[in-house]
């Protein structure tokens, strides 16, 4: 008896700053995943402490006993590094909120899984199925587009680590504060974007944002990603604002060869020191399996199998055409 869920991760934001009484940010998926399996049998702890909490949580949620979790076992398997701004937390939150639900035979909202994960930690809007202005502490602010533009992003991953918890800080938050009246021009670029549905006026917005943080946590070698975007005219640059990762968003597959090739050639290699080809990404929590039989843990049963993950072959069999492997470097 076990149920398996999965969330996609990110690449950083697209855009971050102080709007209005605190900060804001939109977030994209990507097409890397955190899976947690909920089962029955009895195994030692996963080490994923903000997970097990999430499993807690849940249960609390549908008002089941606190002592169940002592049956159950949670397992992450995730593809997301730690530590480094690609939402590996969130994303192993909110699939462990779907697999424990779904163990039991529960049907969970997005809107309590978000609950779940503010009450843990800061969030981003990955949940979301379109590009969404999420105020991440709170939540108060979820501002859907209705807009979910695809794009390729080359993932540029140091080995440089750094939690939300360390950052994030009363000086931090004045230093967004102080940027407020220029990510006002960034929020509006955005906001245009999303009018006009232009992925352009996209890249431009997460570039600005990106530029901004500079003056928060700079990312080395920034200046010479930004040559290389005007010069090749990428699509953007975004950052993780709080976090170590760089993507370079694209529009078309031809240009991701050419793109590695500047990466790999140039001092940037020497920091980052691996590269990886994504997507966008905004298919949020999915439930991938659910298993059945007889056993009952207090009344409740498991449910039927239902959807499946992400199927990623088009991209493999894009990349390849144009002679690019589709992992990290």
């Amino acid at each position: 008896m076990k149920a398996v869920a999965s969330c996609p991760g990110s690449c950083g934001e697209l855009i971050q700053g102080w709007l209005g009484d605190s900060q804001k940010l939109v977030s994209y998926g990507i097409n890397r995943f955190s899976m947690a399996e909920v089962s029955l049998k009895e195994t030692s702890k996963t080490g994923h402490l903000k997970a097990e909490e999430a499993l807690r949580r849940t249960l609390t949620c549908f008002d089941l006993p606190s002592e169940v979790s002592s049956r159950l076992s949670l397992t992450i398997n995730s593809d997301l590094p730690v530590a480094k701004g690609m939402a590996s937390s969130t994303a192993d939150i909110a699939a462990t909120c779907q697999a424990v639900a779904a163990f039991f035979g529960k049907q969970i909202s997005r809107d309590q899984i978000i609950e779940i994960c503010l009450a843990i930690e800061r969030t981003d809007s990955i949940l979301f199925p379109t590009l969404t202005l999420f105020e991440q502490r709170t939540g108060s602010i979820r501002e859907q587009s209705g807009w979910a533009p695809l794009f390729y992003v080359l993932v540029l991953e140091p080995n440089e680590t750094l939690t939300t918890e360390v950052f994030h800080s009363t000086e931090t938050d004045r230093l967004f504060y102080q940027q407020r009246k220029q990510f006002i021009e960034v929020h509006q670029r955005y906001q245009h974007a999303v009018k006009k549905q232009s992925l352009k006026f996209l890249g431009e917005a997460a570039t600005q944002s990106a530029v901004l943080n500079q003056n928060i946590l700079p990312k080395p070698y920034f200046s010479e990603l930004l040559k290389f975007q005007q010069y090749f005219k990428w699509l953007g640059i975004n950052v993780a604002h709080s976090g170590s990762v760089v993507g370079i968003m694209l529009e078309t597959v031809e240009e991701i060869k050419e793109a590695m090739r500047v990466i790999q050639r140039s001092k940037l290699s020497e920091w980052y020191s691996k590269i990886s080809v994504h997507h966008s990404f905004y298919g949020g929590v999915q439930l991938l399996e659910v298993g059945r039989n007889n056993e009952k843990i207090n009344g409740c049963r498991s449910i039927q199998r239902v959807g499946e993950n992400d199927d990623s072959t088009w991209l493999d069999e894009t990349l390849a055409k144009a002679g690019v492997q589709n992992s990290a470097l």
